[in-house]
């Protein structure tokens, strides 16, 4: 006795009977089309572009080009109201040193740095008598001959005004070291004047009267 068999499950109207094959077109069976590619659609393996072509991406890229270098000139404006600037505080500055050259207060500092010059560094004796004498032609210059001859007491009155006055005893000194023998004149300053100190006295007394 043979078992009779089972006929297949009855499908609904419309329903595919089974996966159905993709066919290419002339009836051959297609390969199936590779996910994994950009040409998925049509199975090919994918193209490297080709360098320089429009399709390679590199090749909308640029090099990088630095700056070129600041160059040095033209100088900016502002270089040249400094420069501008400069050169006029030299002008003024020359200026000056020539009109204090042509004054007579610098005639008797360099008349009195060289009988300075020519003393002992320690001869306080020496720097008062070379005071002395350009103090006088130096009053006599301005002010004329009456108060170059000067003595003792009105003479030391005359020294401590202006604007660069003498101490008292530097005043009183000058007025009566000339007088002095110098060993007399070194006794009377010892102590109280040395020969730097009454020089530089005697230099700021004399620029003052500039």
């Amino acid at each position: 006795m043979t078992t009779p068999a089972i006929p297949p499950a009855p499908t609904a109207p419309g329903a595919a009977a089974g996966p159905t094959p993709l066919i290419a077109p002339g009836g051959a069976p297609a390969t199936p089309p590779n996910f994994q590619t950009p040409n998925f659609l049509n199975g090919a393996p994918p193209t490297p572009p080709v360098p320089g072509s429009a399709e390679d991406p590199l090749a909308a890229l640029r090099d990088i080009h630095l700056p070129p270098d600041v160059p040095l000139f033209p100088l900016a404006p502002g270089w040249y109201v400094l420069a501008g600037l400069a050169v006029l505080v030299l002008i003024i500055l020359a200026v000056r040193e020539w009109r204090w050259r042509q004054t007579l207060a610098y005639k008797a500092l360099k008349m009195f740095d060289a009988e300075v010059g020519r003393a002992e560094p320690d001869d306080t004796h020496a720097v008062a008598v070379a005071a002395s004498d350009v103090l006088r032609r130096l009053v006599r210059a301005e002010s004329g001959e009456a108060k170059a001859t000067l003595t003792g007491e009105a003479w030391a009155r005359l020294l401590v005004t202006g604007r660069a006055p003498f101490a008292p005893r530097e005043a009183a000194f000058l007025a009566r070291a000339p007088y002095m023998p110098p060993q007399t004149a070194e006794q009377v300053a010892a102590g109280s004047i040395t020969p730097a100190a009454l020089a530089d006295a005697v230099r700021r007394h004399i620029r003052a009267r500039r």
